[in-house]
């Protein structure tokens, strides 16, 4: 059988180009998946804390959970999951950068708002439970005009851990003059450990600047395993706040609103009355402003010093944005 010149060059290309195997010709094509985007801890976009909750995560792996959410650069994303857990509404994990986490505050409020923004969590609904690595977790909600307004976490019951007697020692390792440090730190848990600090004034507030290698001896010779510090001080400003705060960051981006410590200070302050009784039940701290992300943290403490019985933070959010991602 003769061939023409065309139907040779036809044969002789088609040996030059590899066969499509039934895997690549049968390769999924890749499934969106949704996020919504907050600020969490305000009631402005463009402020509080930053957070990407995931609203259908289901067929993503726990390192593509992780990857995600290096890929957002933001502090946690949350993924909302079926629970597992009986009592519970919804499982939610959350990750930082680096690993997962069995709390956090910010991504909790946060993520009722992404729920009731998408209609899963329905308008007027007052509790919902959320299963965390730290147990069940439960959230009250309070709504205006159909939309979800303010959420309130209850906490654990908080730990009270080791102090660190050396004031002066500690205002060393933060740049700051011995007065600065009014009253011995302590390491406080209600969910997540902190090392809870009050300061004087809102300027040592600010002025606050981490030296590593002093800090790691200032706890070394507390016996205490390094903690985050989050310095409060209750001077009084034009925000009418309860407490001026940051948590000092050890490197890195400064955290606007840190929900998992406003639990431990107000736990703090109402150890050591450091305001009012019939003002714990309404403390609200001022968190972000140095950072550029004011927010504010509402706490609410049931009882006082030794035989506090109940810890509640809530916030606001506003959704910035929402968005897919394709794997």
């Amino acid at each position: 059988m003769k061939l023409t010149r065309r139907e040779l060059g036809a044969v002789g290309l088609a040996g030059l180009l590899p066969l499509r195997t039934s895997a690549q010709s049968q390769a999924p094509s890749p499934r969106a998946y949704r996020y919504v985007h907050l600020d969490v801890f305000t009631d402005k976009k463009l402020a509080g804390n930053q957070l990407l909750v995931y609203t259908d995560p289901t067929g993503l792996t726990p390192e593509q959970m992780q990857a995600l959410t290096r890929e957002s650069n933001y502090s946690e994303n949350t993924f909302v999951l079926r629970p597992e857990q009986a009592g519970t509404d919804y499982r939610v994990r959350i990750f930082t950068r680096t690993a997962e986490t069995p709390f956090a505050g910010h991504p909790t409020i946060g993520t009722a708002f992404a729920l009731a923004h998408t209609g899963t969590i329905k308008p007027g609904t007052a509790r919902v439970v959320f299963e965390l690595g730290v147990g069940p977790t439960p959230l009250d909600l309070e709504w205006t005009n159909g939309a979800l307004g303010f959420a309130w976490m209850t906490q654990l019951n908080p730990t009270f851990g080791k102090s660190v007697a050396d004031t002066a020692a500690m205002a060393a390792a933060l740049g700051l003059a011995a007065g600065d440090v009014v009253r011995a730190g302590q390491e406080v848990n209600c969910g997540s450990n902190f090392f809870i600090l009050p300061l004087a004034t809102r300027k040592a507030v600010d002025a606050a600047v981490i030296d590593r290698a002093k800090l790691e001896a200032v706890f070394s010779a507390a016996a205490m395993p390094r903690r985050g510090v989050y310095a409060f001080s209750t001077e009084a400003g034009a925000d009418e706040a309860t407490a001026y705060s940051r948590m000092l960051p050890a490197g890195g981006i400064e955290d606007p609103a840190t929900g998992s410590a406003a639990g431990p200070a107000g736990a703090y302050i109402a150890k050591y009355a450091l305001v009012a009784a019939n003002r714990l039940g309404s403390i609200v701290l001022r968190q972000g402003v140095l950072a550029g992300r004011p927010s504010r943290l509402h706490v609410k403490i049931a009882g006082s010093g030794d035989a506090i019985t109940k810890v509640q933070v809530g916030g606001g959010s506003v959704v910035v944005g929402e968005g897919s991602v394709a794997l």
